[in-house]
């Protein structure tokens, strides 16, 4: 369930983002390209959240869910920042989705729809670890790892849209034409390098922030540590994936005698790597939520 609520909230920001951001001068990607699907997570959004809530009180009050009773619920939600910080995440999400819904989801509402699923994936960093330091570095420990979450979230959204623009151009060259198509992902690579550091420069942050680095020895030897250094070599291949994807479009970008038919065969490439890539983050997003869960401290470091 935390798997799903943190793919949710990280693709519904991203996918909203990157088509503002990178997408929206462009004639041949439609303004309703993916709609179904973007409204489909942003209704399972909201739903995932109340059940994870739901779930998250149980588990803190060591009894079932059918057994929970709403004064109970009512003083997890009311009395903790994990309960105050779910309610603004479920404003936010419904927001976000009547805003889709409005007026067919133009840019303006599209706009609209972005700002609050990027609030939804702040309030992620009022639970689990980064909640844990309190204060003044409290609250520089969240806006770390909302800046984290962010940075991740566009990285996510470019994947999927470069993913379903290359399979689109595949099936349907006369819709999405390859080189246009190339040449902005040729052009997404600063920003790339940029969400790229971002997210490893806060993610370094971070772990300083939970278990301080000078302790990496002890902790890489417990499960925690183990879980995420396979975190980590996840996304040095999703790195590898991403500068292959790169240097592909530079390639066809830069070497003009490309232009008739070796696009097409960059775009099958692109899209075996963009689908190596995709499946990688989701095993990094399905470590994340199990390292959200676990304790990095050893009994040595108490």
């Amino acid at each position: 369930m935390r798997f799903a609520h943190y793919g949710a909230l990280l693709w519904l920001f991203g996918w909203t983002a990157f088509r503002l951001l990178k997408l929206r001068h462009l004639e041949w990607v439609s303004q309703d390209e993916g709609r179904t699907a973007l409204t489909l997570v942003a209704i399972c959004a909201p739903l995932l959240s109340i059940a994870l809530m739901l779930v998250s009180i149980a588990a803190m009050m060591g009894a079932p869910i059918a057994s929970l009773d709403w004064p109970m619920i009512e003083a997890m939600i009311i009395g903790t920042e994990m309960g105050m910080a779910f309610l603004v995440r479920l404003a936010l999400l419904i927001a976000g989705l009547c805003a889709l819904l409005a007026d067919r989801a133009g840019r303006q509402a599209t706009l609209i729809a972005a700002m609050c699923f990027a609030g939804a994936l702040l309030t992620l960093s009022w639970s689990g670890h980064a909640a844990a330091t309190e204060g003044g570095l409290g609250l520089f420990h969240r806006l770390n790892n909302g800046v984290h979450l962010l940075a991740t979230s566009l990285w996510l959204g470019a994947i999927c849209w470069f993913l379903m623009l290359t399979v689109k151009a595949q099936r349907q060259p006369d819709l999405i034409p390859a080189l246009p198509l190339l040449r902005v992902m040729h052009a997404f690579a600063p920003l790339g390098v940029g969400l790229v550091a971002a997210a490893a420069l806060t993610g370094v942050i971070n772990a300083q922030l939970i278990f301080g680095l000078e302790n990496s020895v002890a902790v890489l030897s417990t499960p925690y540590g183990i879980l995420l250094v396979a975190k980590v070599i996840l996304v040095g291949m999703m790195l590898a994936f991403g500068a292959q994807n790169a240097a592909i479009g530079r390639w066809e970008v830069l070497d003009q005698r490309h232009e008739t038919a070796e696009p097409h065969t960059a775009l099958l490439r692109l899209r075996r790597s963009l689908a190596g890539e995709l499946l990688l983050a989701g095993g990094v997003i399905g470590l994340v939520a199990v390292l959200g869960t676990m304790s990095p401290m050893m009994p040595m470091m108490m």
